[in-house]
C-alpha cells in the first residue's frame, strides 16, 4: 500500500478516527493489528516474514539479558543475528550470489534466477532487529518483556516500509507514554506530510519522465546525459525525503516523535557533511553497528602509531570507512553497480579524511582560506557533483549501462527534447527556491508572523498546486525496492 494512494488515505483515516477513542492501555494493539493489516495487504504471507523473525529474536533477546554468562550470550546473539538476517539473506541475496557464482564458474552459462520475490520493507525492519539484539548484548537497553510493544515497534506502519530506522532505546518508550489529541500536533504533521507527498508526486515524478528516457537510450543525448544525472539526485531525494516527511508526519500526528532522516544534503560542504544529512538514521546505523566497531578493531590489532609509513588511524578509518560503505552498498540491492556505487562513497570519504589537514594547509598558504562564502560554494558544487556522479551507477541497470552512460557523454546539445529539459531546470529551481524558504522558515518574519487565516489560505492554495501538477498517485517509491 503506497502512501500516496487512495487506499492508504482511507486506512489511514479509519486508524485515526479510532485512535484517540480507545483508552490509552489497548492502543498497542489497535496500531499492531493495523500495522500487521497495512503489511499484509497485498501479500498475507508477508506477514510471517515479519512476524517469524520478530518473535524469534523477542525471544533471544530476553535470554541475553537474562544470561551472566559471556558465551551463552554470545549464542543468544548469534540466534537473534541469524533469525534477523537469514529471511534477508534468502530473499535478497540468493539470486546475486548465484548469479555471481555463475558468471565467475561458467561465464556462458545463460543466467536464470530462482522466482524469488523481494517482501517490502525487509532491509529496513531487519536493521531495527540488529540493532535492537546488539544494545540489548551491549546494556545499552534492557529486553523488552512486552511482546506487544516489541512487535509494534518493529512493525509500526509508517515506518515499517522505507524506514527511518529508529532506535528501540527512543521508539519504545514513545509507545508507553500516555498522548491525548494535539490539533497543533496535527497541523504539523499534515503540513509535513504535504510537503512530502508534493516532493514526490510533484517534483520526483515529474523528473522521473527526463531521467527515465535518457537512462533507457543515453546514445547521441549530448549534454543532456549530464542533466539526467543531475535530475536523478532530486529526483531520488524528492522520492526518500518525502517518504521520510509523509512518514514522520503520519507518527507525529499519532504522537510519536521520530528522528530527522534528511537535512539538506545537497547543501554539504564535503562528503563526511552529505553523509551526516543523507537518510541519516541508515548513516548512523552503519557508523554505529559497522563503521565504530570495524575501525577499533583494525587500529587495536596494529600496534604502535604507525604501519607501513601510515597513521593507524588512518588505516582504522579506511578499512572501516571501506567495508562500511561496500555493505551499504549492498545493503541497497542485490547487484555489483550498488556495490560500485557504495565503494565510490567509500572511497571519497578516505580521500577526503586523509587529505583533510593538507587541503587546510593549502588554503591558508595560497590565501583562499579568508574567501568563506567562495569555499562554501565550491565544497557545495564540488560534493553534489561527487554524490552526482556515484548516481549513476546507482540507476543503472548494470555495469555496462553505466559504462555506455559515461563514455556517451560530450558537450553537444540534443535537438530532440529540449523544451522538457528547460521545464525541469525551472522545475529544480522552483524546489531549491522553496527548499531553502522552508530551511530558514523560523527566521523569516513574515512567515512566522502571518495570521493564521493566511496560513490556512497558502496551505489550501498549496494542496491545489499538488492536485494540479502531480502525476499518477500509484508510482511507487525508489526506496521500496530495497
Amino acid at each position: 500500500m503506497i502512501f500516496t494512494s487512495l487506499s492508504f488515505f482511507y486506512f489511514f483515516l479509519i486508524v485515526l478516527v479510532f485512535y484517540f477513542l480507545i483508552p490509552h492501555k489497548f492502543r498497542w494493539v489497535y496500531l499492531l493489528i493495523a500495522s500487521f493489516w497495512f503489511y499484509g495487504y497485498h501479500n498475507i504471507w508477508n506477514i510471517s516474514y515479519l512476524a517469524i523473525p520478530t518473535l524469534l529474536v523477542y525471544v533471544f533477546s530476553i535470554g541475553i539479558d537474562n544470561s551472566n554468562n559471556k558465551k551463552t550470550k554470545k549464542k543468544y546473539l548469534f540466534g537473534t543475528l541469524l533469525s534477523s538476517l537469514s529471511i534477508l539473506i534468502y530473499f535478497k541475496y540468493t539470486n546475486f550470489l548465484y548469479y555471481s557464482i555463475t558468471i565467475l564458474f561458467s561465464p556462458d552459462t545463460e543466467f536464470k534466477g530462482l522466482d524469488i520475490i523481494l517482501p517490502f520493507g525487509i532491509s529496513f525492519f531487519t536493521f531495527k532487529l540488529v540493532s535492537y539484539s546488539i544494545d540489548v548484548y551491549n546494556e545499552k537497553i534492557p529486553a523488552e518483556r512486552h511482546l506487544g510493544y516489541f512487535a509494534l515497534y518493529i512493525s509500526f506502519f509508517p515506518q515499517l516500509l522505507m524506514g527511518p530506522i529508529e532506535r528501540a532505546v527512543n521508539f519504545i518508550p514513545e509507545l508507553k507514554k500516555k498522548v491525548n489529541f494535539d490539533f497543533d500536533r496535527v497541523i504539523s504533521g499534515l503540513t509535513l506530510i504535504s510537503w512530502g507527498v508534493f516532493k514526490k508526486m510533484v517534483i520526483a515524478d515529474r523528473l522521473a519522465i527526463f531521467v527515465n528516457e535518457i537512462f533507457a537510450a543515453p546514445y547521441h543525448q549530448g549534454i543532456n546525459l549530464l542533466f539526467a544525472v543531475y535530475f536523478y539526485a532530486f529526483q531520488i531525494y524528492c522520492d526518500f525525503s518525502g517518504y521520510s516527511d509523509i512518514a514522520i508526519g503520519i507518527a507525529r500526528i499519532l504522537g510519536f516523535k521520530s528522528m530527522k532522516n534528511f537535512n539538506f544534503p545537497y547543501f554539504a560542504t564535503n562528503m563526511t557533511q552529505f553523509w551526516n544529512r543523507w537518510h541519516i538514521s541508515l548513516s548512523t546505523w552503519l557508523r554505529d553497528y559497522l563503521f565504530l566497531p570495524i575501525a577499533y578493531s583494525s587500529m587495536r590489532k596494529i600496534p604502535g602509531e604507525k604501519k607501513w609509513g601510515i597513521k593507524t588511524e588512518y588505516i582504522g578509518y579506511a578499512s572501516g570507512m571501506f567495508i562500511t560503505m561496500f555493505l551499504g552498498g549492498l545493503w541497497h540491492g542485490a547487484a555489483w553497480t550498488f556495490v560500485i556505487w557504495g565503494m565510490l562513497h567509500g572511497l571519497f570519504l578516505i580521500i577526503g579524511y586523509t587529505t583533510k589537514k593538507a587541503r587546510k594547509k593549502i588554503l591558508k598558504k595560497t590565501g583562499l582560506k579568508k574567501f568563506k562564502t567562495f569555499n562554501k560554494f565550491m565544497g557545495i558544487f564540488m560534493t553534489f557533483n561527487f554524490v552526482s556522479f556515484a548516481w549513476i551507477f546507482f540507476r543503472s541497470e548494470s555495469f555496462s549501462d553505466a559504462y555506455n552512460y559515461i563514455s556517451s557523454f560530450h558537450f553537444s546539445f540534443a535537438s530532440k527534447g529540449s523544451e522538457h529539459l528547460i521545464f525541469n531546470v525551472f522545475l529544480v529551481l522552483v524546489f531549491i527556491t522553496l527548499e531553502i524558504i522552508y530551511m530558514k522558515r523560523e527566521k523569516i518574519k513574515f512567515i512566522r508572523n502571518s495570521p493564521m487565516l493566511v496560513k490556512t489560505a497558502v496551505f489550501a492554495l498549496f494542496i491545489c498546486i499538488i492536485i494540479l501538477f502531480s502525476l499518477d498517485s500509484s508510482n511507487e517509491f525508489i526506496y521500496l525496492r530495497f
